[in-house]
């Protein structure tokens, strides 16, 4: 019996799961992750800024190894819920990526 654990096409020895919000900026947010050795990172996809570019981007600052998880933060009824990881569920399915299917 193996300690892995395994969601769909993933793979991960930790079963940690840490989010991005609350730190006041985004190289700390990137240290704490790192420290936490966690492999799967939660984003609010509604809170994305897909126009940020570089260091301004969310995404930029997440180790590379973290297998994205989008989640449904600021949404307030389950019509919105729903589109919002259709949302995300397109991303994954436009190119190669980090986004995990919410189908794991």
């Amino acid at each position: 019996m193996s300690d892995e654990l395994s969601l769909g096409e993933h793979r991960f020895s930790s079963r940690l799961v840490v989010g991005t919000g609350k730190y006041k900026d985004f190289p700390t947010m990137q240290t704490a992750i790192l420290a936490s050795g966690a492999q799967m990172v939660t984003v609010a996809v509604r809170r994305l800024d897909l126009s940020a570019k570089g260091e301004k981007s969310l995404l930029h600052w997440i180790p590379p190894e973290c297998v994205l998880l989008p989640n449904t933060a600021g949404c307030f009824t389950a019509d919105e819920a729903v589109r919002t990881l259709r949302l995300a569920a397109s991303w994954r399915s436009a190119g190669p990526g980090r986004w995990s299917s919410s189908r794991c």
